[in-house]
C-alpha cells in the first residue's frame, strides 16, 4: 500500500472505529507514550453488516472510493500499518492492544476438572494431571514473518521464522485439569479400610529458553513471559517449558463393624504425595538485534547547504540473517524515509476444544505405608476413565504477521523545508528478499507485496540530515554519517567505427580519470559496464544510438561524491548499396527459375505414377 499523509490520517480515524470484539468507541484521551504498534485485524463485526462493495484489495482504493465513510471503513476486517506505528487504542475498554491481547489471554479459563486445547496442541497427562499443554501464541513485540512459506509448512519453513527483539514477552496459553481418585475401601473380617485423596497445592513453574539462555518466571497471572538481554549468532529456538507441581494429601479412615453398619474408629492424616509433570513447547526464532545490518549516510554538501543524502545498508540479503530497519528520521522529526515493511494481525486460534474427563467406579485395594504402591494406584485408576469434550470458541488472542505493504520505500515529510523544490527519492539500489508475498488468511482483506530490500536510496531536496534508523520492534540501529562535498563529473564519447565506440568518465575540475565507476548503457550490447583505470570503456552498439549513464558515486579517500552524468552516442546509419539490393533479387530470381526447371517436372511426374 502506499504510505501518504492523507491516508494515515483517514487510517486514524479508521482505526478508531474498528471492530476489535463487537464494537469499538471513540477514544476520550490521547493514546499512550509508551503504547505498542499496530494492528488490528479481527473477522468483521457481525453489528456491522455485511462487507460493503467497494472493500477492495487495498486500502488505497478504499480510501479514493466516493462517499466512504468511517462506518463503512470500519467494516473492514484488516489494517496494515508501519511495523512502528502506532500506539492506537482499541476495542470497547480503549486498550492498547498489548493490553487487549492480555486481557484475552486472562479471559482463558479452567478449573480442576477441564481444560481447554487447541487444534495443534501437543497434550501431556501425567498422573493427577491431564490434557496438559502449554502453546506459544506470539509476543508482544514480535513478529512472525511467513514470507514465502506454505500454508501447511509455517512453523517449519525457514521464512516462517519468530523475529524477535532483544527484550519482550512471551505470550504462552498454559492449561490442564487435575484429576484425583475416587474414595477406595477394602474389607478385611470385621474391618473396613478406606483411602481418600485431597489436592494440597499445586504450583507451576515456567520459564523461557531462547538460544542457551534461561529465564524463570514465577507461577502467577497473566500468563505471560518476559526476557530481556536475548543474544543469538544465528537463527534459533525459543523453548517455553512449564512443570506442575501437585501436593496430593492422602486420608486413611478405618471403620469397625456395629452391628448391621460400619463405625468410624480412626482418621490418620499424615501421608502426601508430591507429583510433578513437565510440558513444553517450541518456535523458530531470529533475535533481530544480532542480525546484520550496517547503515552509512552519505551527506552532499554544495556552496547553498545539503543536496542530497546517500543512505546505504549493507548486509546479508535474506530474511533470516538481515536486520529489518522500518524507517529512517530526519532531524527535529521533519519527516522519514518509510521502508516496506508492515505488520497486520490475525487470530492464531478460532476455536478450542474444552474436555472434561469423568472417573468410572474402582475398587482397588490401597497400602497406605507404600508410597510406590500409591503412585501406581493413581495411575491405574486414572487410566480407567472416560471423558467428554465439546468445541469452544477461542479468545481473540491475535499473532503479529509481517508482510511487504510496497515495493520501495517511501517519503513523508511533515515540515516546510527551506528548499524550493519538495524532498524527493531520486534513486533506489534493490534485491529481491523473497520468491513471493505473505500468505495471508482468506479472510484477511490485505494486499501483500514480494518484499525488497534496497541497498542505496538516494534523497535530494532535503536540508536536514538523518539522525537515526530504526528496526521493525522500533530499536535504534546504528548509524554512521560522513559529509563530502560535491564534484561535477563528466562522460566523453568517441566513435571507433560504425559499431564501436570509447566512453570515458573523468573530473570535470581535474581532468582526472575515475576509474572503477559503474556506467549504465541503453541501446548497447550490455547494460552495465566498469571503467578501466583510464576511466574509459569500449561498448558495442546495438541500435543507432547509446545512452551512456553514470548515477553517481562517493569516493570517501577524498571527501568527494561525484554527481550523476550522461551521454549518448550517435552512429550513423548503414548506407544504401543499390548493387548490394540487385544481388539479392538476381539470387532469388535464379533460385525461382531453379525450382520451375528441376524440381516441378519431377514432383509432376512422379504425381502421374503414383
Amino acid at each position: 500500500m502506499t504510505d501518504s499523509l492523507p491516508l494515515t490520517g483517514l487510517v486514524v480515524v479508521a482505526l478508531l472505529a474498528l471492530p476489535v470484539v463487537s464494537a469499538v468507541t471513540a477514544p476520550t484521551g490521547t493514546a499512550p507514550n509508551n503504547g505498542t504498534r499496530a494492528f488490528i485485524s479481527d473477522d468483521r463485526d457481525p453489528n456491522a453488516g455485511t462487507l460493503p462493495p467497494f472493500v477492495l484489495s487495498t486500502l488505497d482504493d478504499v480510501v479514493r472510493a466516493e462517499n466512504v465513510s468511517v462506518a463503512n471503513i470500519s467494516r473492514m476486517r484488516d489494517f496494515s500499518y508501519a511495523t512502528t506505528q502506532p500506539p492506537y487504542r482499541v476495542g470497547p475498554n480503549q486498550q492498547t492492544l498489548r493490553e487487549y491481547r492480555l486481557a484475552q489471554l486472562n479471559s482463558i479459563q479452567r478449573n480442576d476438572s477441564t481444560s481447554l486445547w487447541l487444534p495443534d496442541s501437543q497434550r501431556s497427562n501425567g498422573t493427577v494431571v491431564k490434557d496438559a499443554h502449554i502453546t506459544i501464541l506470539g509476543t508482544n513485540e514480535g513478529v512472525r514473518t511467513g514470507m514465502g512459506a506454505s500454508e501447511g509448512n509455517r512453523s517449519e519453513n525457514a521464512s516462517g521464522r519468530l523475529l524477535i527483539p532483544r527484550n519482550g514477552t512471551v505470550l504462552t496459553q498454559l492449561d490442564y485439569s487435575t484429576l484425583l481418585p475416587n474414595q477406595t475401601c477394602t474389607v478385611a473380617g470385621d474391618t473396613k479400610t478406606c483411602l481418600s485423596y485431597d489436592l494440597l497445592e499445586q504450583q507451576v513453574d515456567r520459564s523461557v529458553r531462547i538460544g542457551n539462555q534461561t529465564w524463570e518466571s514465577d507461577s502467577a497471572p497473566p500468563r505471560q513471559l518476559e526476557y530481556d538481554g536475548a543474544s543469538a549468532t544465528e537463527p534459533t529456538t525459543m523453548q517455553v517449558r512449564a512443570t506442575i507441581n501437585s501436593t496430593v494429601a492422602v486420608t486413611t479412615k478405618t471403620y469397625v463393624r456395629d452391628g448391621g453398619g460400619w463405625q468410624l474408629s480412626n482418621t490418620t492424616a499424615d501421608e502426601t504425595l508430591t507429583l510433578s509433570h513437565t510440558v513444553q513447547d517450541s518456535a523458530p526464532v531470529v533475535v533481530t538485534t544480532n542480525q546484520d545490518l550496517s547503515v552509512t549516510q552519505t551527506i552532499v554538501r554544495s556552496e547553498d547547504g545539503i543536496d542530497r543524502i546517500i543512505l546505504r545498508f549493507e548486509g546479508p540479503q535474506t530474511l533470516s540473517d538481515r536486520r529489518l530497519w522500518s524507517y529512517a528520521r530526519f532531524k527535529g522529526s521533519a519527516g522519514r524515509v518509510q521502508n516496506v515493511w508492515g505488520v497486520y494481525s490475525q487470530r492464531r486460534y478460532t476455536n478450542a476444544t474444552r474436555g472434561r474427563r469423568l472417573l468410572t467406579t474402582s475398587n482397588t485395594t490401597l497400602s497406605p505405608s507404600n508410597t510406590t504402591r500409591l503412585n501406581q494406584t493413581l495411575a491405574q485408576q486414572l487410566a480407567v476413565t472416560d471423558g467428554r469434550q465439546r468445541t469452544v470458541p477461542f479468545p481473540n488472542v491475535l499473532e503479529l504477521r509481517l508482510t511487504a505493504r510496497s515495493r520501495q520505500p517511501t517519503l513523508r515529510w511533515t515540515q516546510n523545508t527551506s528548499v524550493t523544490a519538495a524532498p524527493e527519492i531520486t534513486r533506489l539500489n534493490g534485491f529481491n528478499m523473497s520468491g513471493s508475498a505473505a500468505p495471508l488468511d482468506r479472510r484477511v482483506n490485505l494486499s501483500s507485496a514480494p518484499p525488497r530490500g534496497y541497498t542505496t536510496i538516494v534523497i535530494t531536496n532535503v536540508d536536514q540530515p538523518i539522525t537515526e534508523v530504526r528496526d521493525i520492534h522500533n530499536d535504534s540501529i546504528p548509524l554512521t554519517t560522513q559529509t563530502v562535498r560535491e564534484q561535477n563529473a563528466s562522460l566523453s564519447a568517441t566513435t571507433l567505427n560504425e559499431t564501436h565506440a570509447r566512453i570515458q568518465l573523468t573530473d570535470s575540475s581535474t581532468g582526472q580519470p575515475l576509474a572503477g565507476r559503474t556506467l549504465w548503457l541503453s541501446g548497447a550490447a550490455q547494460g552495465r559496464v566498469m571503467t578501466n583505470v583510464d576511466g574509459a570503456v569500449v561498448v558495442e552498439r546495438r541500435d543507432l544510438y547509446v545512452t551512456a549513464s553514470f548515477t553517481g558515486a562517493t569516493n570517501v579517500s577524498e571527501n568527494v561524491y561525484y554527481g550523476p552524468a550522461q551521454t549518448r552516442v550517435a552512429f550513423q546509419p548503414e548506407p544504401f548499396n543499390i548493387y548490394q539490393l540487385l544481388t539479392s533479387l538476381a539470387g532469388a530470381l535464379v533460385s525461382v527459375a531453379a525450382f520451375l526447371v528441376f524440381f516441378a517436372p519431377f514432383a509432376y511426374m512422379r504425381r502421374g505414377t503414383g
